[in-house]
């Protein structure tokens, strides 16, 4: 009786073994295949308007090669940092280059050489913001803080040193927070800038505490909550999973969207948070001695610059079918933040582009280097236009 049982424990056993194994070559084999219909559907019908598509890059050769190397570096995972969750990290290529220093990685800026900081006192500007301050989509010497550099050393009048404090992930409150570490760590500029908006506007929106929100929240915080999620999130990068994640796409139902009146409340808290922020920068620049200026920036949605076809093409595409993007919650906080112009603590540069009638964008928020120089231009005139007690031909006394 006993041989029996134990016979038949084997053969269960044998069983169960070869039904999981079988079981996971099948579903290798499915992901495998699934992988190949994926990469050949996106070589056979590539999206028209993927960002090196757009005619902001008109003329530039080097834009293959750019988003090639721009790809390698946005698969190295992000580098955890405290408080701000996650940094910039290392990369040295032909178009991307993060250089490390004492205070951290940051990516490289094109500032004045030779014996240009020789003649002039030197005066330290430090930018803040998101993947359009730390120039996603553009070489070095195309980035918002590059341009920003060129413009305010022109004819070698000045010394002006930009650092690039941008990082493509974030909002106001962590550009605050890495202020904040900065000035601890012994920084001291003489003028800080923040140059941001689109990130604050579409993360708030779609989270249910505008104040504290951040970009990667829904995966990082079931990871540190310990719960199932968060453990096995990794599922989400098989390509079962993406292809039934594309096939509810195009099933699902939306849910009710928020009526004009919660729209408009919800709007008003992002923008609330959001000067709160600036409030905040401007105070440690009365106690560290620093100019600070805020800047709204520009989006493809608002505004009224004559879109190309491209553009054109984009802003219907999200209007209608709302895949890539739904710009009514943005636009609703860009109205809000509208509203409050005369008395924000921020320029607004929604419409700095109205006069503009060629192409400048190469997404919903991330512009071409024409776009990058003439929002930097707007920057530097503003700046040079209010300096409020700092002139670019002296720097404060140590």
């Amino acid at each position: 009786m006993k041989s029996a049982l134990e016979s038949i424990g084997r053969r269960l056993f044998v069983f169960v073994g070869a039904t999981l194994i079988g079981a996971l070559v099948v579903l290798g084999v499915v992901e495998l295949l699934l992988a190949a219909v994926w990469s050949f559907a996106l070589r056979i019908h590539p999206d028209p308007l993927r960002p090196q598509m757009s005619p902001a890059y008109a003329g530039a050769t080097w834009v293959s090669d750019l988003y090639r190397e721009q790809s390698l570096r946005l698969a190295a995972p992000y580098a955890y940092v405290p408080f701000r969750v996650s940094g910039v990290n290392p990369w040295h290529g032909q178009y991307f280059n993060n250089d490390e220093h004492p205070s951290g990685v940051w990516r490289r800026t094109v500032n004045p050489e030779g014996g240009q900081c020789q003649q002039h006192p030197k005066t330290n500007l430090w930018v803040f913001g998101g993947s359009t301050v730390y120039g996603t989509g553009v070489p070095d010497w195309a980035t918002l803080p590059s341009y920003l550099s060129e413009r305010l050393n022109r004819d070698g009048r000045a010394c002006v040193i930009v650092s690039n404090y941008g990082d493509e992930s974030y909002a106001s409150t962590q550009e605050l927070i890495l202020l904040i570490e900065q000035l601890k760590r012994g920084g001291s500029p003489d003028v800080v800038i923040f140059y941001d908006g689109f990130n604050d506007a579409h993360m708030g929106m779609a989270a249910a505490d505008p104040r504290s929100t951040h970009y990667g929240l829904e995966i990082i915080k079931p990871r540190a909550e310990g719960s199932f999620r968060g453990r096995f999130d990794f599922v989400h990068r098989l390509y079962m999973v993406r292809v039934a994640d594309a096939v509810r796409q195009l099933l699902r139902r939306r849910g009710e969207p928020l009526n004009a009146e919660e729209l408009r409340a919800k709007a008003a808290t992002v923008v609330d948070n959001y000067e709160a922020n600036h409030d905040i920068a401007s105070a440690l620049g009365q106690v560290y001695h620093f100019t600070f200026y805020g800047f709204w920036q520009p989006m493809l949605f608002y505004g009224h610059k004559p879109l190309v076809p491209f553009e054109q093409q984009i802003s219907e595409l999200d209007t209608t079918r709302k895949s890539r993007f739904d710009p009514g919650p943005v636009v609703a906080v860009y109205q809000e933040a509208e509203r409050r112009t005369s008395v924000a603590t921020f320029v607004n540069l929604a419409d700095v582009f109205d006069e503009v009638s060629g192409p400048i964008y190469i997404d919903e928020a991330h512009l071409g280097p024409h776009g990058n120089e003439l929002a930097a231009n707007a920057i530097a005139k503003y700046v040079e236009d209010h300096p409020a007690g700092i002139e670019f031909h002296l720097s404060k006394a140590p």
